[in-house]
């Protein structure tokens, strides 16, 4: 094996710029499976080295981390998170709220058809403590992308794309979120929702691209770190080793996420495939309408789906 990593702050792995992509692939499996010192979580390496920066994101996805940014978009250091615990749910058990029945025909759900409106509604209301402090910055946007153009090599099947959902009438963007899939698993990085004028938007977009993935094939659907919302939505929690068995398994298993088009689009026309056959609408109906409002309470998320007054995220 060639050149090691280097010893970062904070139980940090540095991935030095002159590492042989190679030696990376060997040593991350093993920081998988033996951990950081410290016990940490995180390996960092530069961003904005081109095809270089685009190879050690598809690395970093290959073997189970989540790649990110250095939590404010003016840092430019890229993260591999690979978390103690996950945060993951098989889409086709994604819990459906009564909320999101009743609103659901309202809205219609696209893949990767705006990736630069969902960047920038991501990086304008998505924040840990205060607007603009936004881990999904320029540059990391951009390595995202870049992805797409590298040999199969390196590339590996991976794709990253966005997620929309339009309200139909006034055909606004209102939520969103930038994901990746890796064989059968897909990914969510982070995302937003319009929340002042489109109560529950997030909720309904996530419920949706659920029974989206479902209807696709996808196997699990990893949701990072542990939040409430992403409980209330079927996930559970799994220790590193669980994680990293399942990726193991189903990156080799070929699925591709395309776009849902015509009345398939509809946020509506996806729930049934999550839905007991009792509790499913007839068809020609709309979805049951909730007896009684609860007040929704908002939630304020860090690294993954980060939700804060008027969006969500994930890390």
């Amino acid at each position: 094996m060639g050149q090691c990593m280097g010893q970062s702050p904070l139980g940090m792995a540095r991935i030095p710029s002159s590492m042989a992509l190679e030696d990376l692939d060997d040593i991350l499996p093993h920081i998988v499976d033996e951990g950081l010192p410290g016990g940490g979580e995180f390996v960092v390496a530069n961003l904005g080295e081109g095809e270089r920066t685009a190879s050690v994101i598809a690395l970093l996805v290959w073997h189970g981390f989540l790649p990110m940014s250095g939590g404010r978009r003016n840092v430019d250091l890229l993260l591999g998170k690979m978390h103690m615990k996950r945060c993951v749910l098989e889409p086709r058990k994604t819990h459906v709220p009564k909320k999101v029945r009743k609103r659901a025909k309202e809205f219609r759900l696209t893949v990767d058809t705006a990736w630069r409106e969902v960047v920038e509604s991501i990086q304008r209301l998505t924040y840990t403590t205060a607007p603009g402090d936004c881990w999904l910055s320029d540059k990391v946007a951009e390595g995202y992308q870049d992805v797409h153009k590298l040999s199969p090599k390196w590339r590996r099947g991976i794709r990253f794309m966005s997620v929309e959902l339009w309200h139909a009438e006034t055909n606004e963007l209102v939520a969103g979120e930038i994901g990746y899939t890796c064989g059968s698993v897909y990914s969510s990085c982070t995302g937003f929702s319009v929340k002042d004028k489109y109560p529950g938007a997030g909720s309904v977009q996530l419920v949706a691209l659920g029974a989206w993935l479902a209807k696709q094939g996808f196997q699990l659907w990893d949701l990072g770190m542990e939040l409430d919302y992403k409980l209330d939505l079927g996930g559970h929690m799994v220790p590193r080793a669980a994680w990293a068995k399942e990726v193991r398994s189903l990156r080799h298993r070929s699925c591709a996420l395309g776009c849902p088009t015509g009345d398939e689009a509809c946020a509506a026309a996806l729930l049934p495939v999550l839905l007991p056959e009792a509790s499913r609408p007839a068809e020609g109906t709309a979805p049951a309408e909730e007896k009684g409002k609860k007040k929704q309470k908002s939630r304020l998320i860090n690294g993954s789906h980060e939700v804060a007054t008027e969006s969500f995220a994930t890390a």
